[in-house]
């Protein structure tokens, strides 16, 4: 049976740990009256050495470096925006040695329930390393986070009127069985990124569904879309016209296209069928375990998003770059979310 909202026993189970391995007091504190779609998990507020240090907490099960900077910025974009004095916390339920190394290296604060924790101020710091992974371990795992449920929430992101079609179209710009659209669209019911209405089914709080998709999608669906790595010339492969392969721009060069903010190094090629022998000569493309070219299997409906572009979708191109943790990329994420994904977001 899926779970259901398992992020507050992971919270409690995470501060009572913090008491036990710390002596750390925090209280959970209520939001804002005027925030009424929290975009995190929790905002508490910790007693560190006779100060009052509040953070903005994010609760997520993660086990790759890489999804620390990205649960970083997200939190640090909100703090910017809408959240001045908090510091950004990561709580989960149980970091592992490198995870907790790269929280320490991008100075983010983080608490397990095992007792592991790494917190500092300007005045305080509180490191705890070495405890084990509990024997029953409170895992975040939702239908929706799987690879076939994250396709789902993507065509929603990228469509919201999805929402009100039948599960068939879902499934068609998905790209998944009809079978798995039922229990992702429940799971999104129960965490209330959908609310089922008279009047129409409603896509709510889309900043932190993206998210979430965000930091899934590396580890989750990434992987099942049969990634191969290529080495190609740079003059060769961006003078390729994709369309007539059914192919589209990541990556870096897909930001580059759409917001002329990067100079590519690297190439991201999502393509719907096995990549035919005219594109690989076309770039001279030959495999190679460390080239600059990664080619990927597409996994939505072509026309998911209008107008067709030989890009990818802009949230998947995001992702893209927010995997990578190289700061030229997360500097054009930022620039892609503010002119694509943020627009979005708003949307009726």
């Amino acid at each position: 049976m899926e779970p259901r909202n398992q992020e507050p026993i992971v919270l409690q189970r995470a501060l009572d740990a913090a008491k036990r391995a710390a002596d750390l007091t925090a209280t959970i504190l209520p939001w804002p009256t005027e925030q009424h779609t929290p975009f995190a998990d929790a905002l508490l507020e910790f007693q560190l050495d006779g100060r009052r240090e509040r953070f903005l907490a994010e609760i997520k099960t993660i086990d790759r470096r890489i999804a620390v900077a990205q649960v970083k910025e997200q939190l640090q974009a909100l703090i910017d925006d809408q959240f001045s004095g908090y510091r950004p916390l990561l709580i989960t339920a149980f970091a592992t040695t490198n995870l907790a190394e790269e929280c320490r290296n991008l100075g983010l604060a983080f608490i397990d329930t095992a007792g592991n924790l790494f917190l500092r101020t300007d005045n305080y710091i509180a490191d705890v390393r070495g405890k084990a992974r509990p024997d029953h371990m409170v895992k975040v795992a939702y239908r929706a986070n799987k690879p076939a449920g994250l396709k789902v929430t993507f065509a929603l992101l990228c469509k919201p009127e999805l929402a009100n079609t039948t599960y068939r179209e879902i499934a068609k710009f998905a790209g998944v069985a009809l079978g798995v659209v039922g229990p992702v669209l429940d799971d999104l019911v129960q965490r209330d990124y959908l609310r089922k209405r008279k009047g129409g089914n409603t896509l709510t709080r889309r900043r932190e569904l993206v998210n979430e998709w965000v930091t899934y999608y590396p580890a989750t669906l990434r992987p099942t879309l049969h990634p191969q790595r290529y080495q190609a010339d740079r003059d060769l492969i961006t003078q390729v016209d994709l369309a007539p392969f059914g192919a589209y721009w990541g990556g870096e060069y897909g930001a580059e296209q759409l917001t002329r903010y990067l100079k590519a190094e690297y190439f991201t090629i999502y393509i719907q069928d096995a990549p035919p022998a005219a594109l690989m000569t076309k770039a001279r493309m030959r495999l190679a375990t460390d080239g600059n070219t990664e080619i990927l299997q597409a996994f939505w409906y072509p026309e998911l998003v209008q107008p067709v572009r030989n890009t990818a979708p802009p949230m998947l191109i995001y992702a893209d770059l927010m995997a990578t943790t190289d700061s030229r990329n997360l500097e054009t994420a930022k620039e892609l979310y503010a002119q694509f994904l943020e627009p979005a977001i708003h949307q009726p």
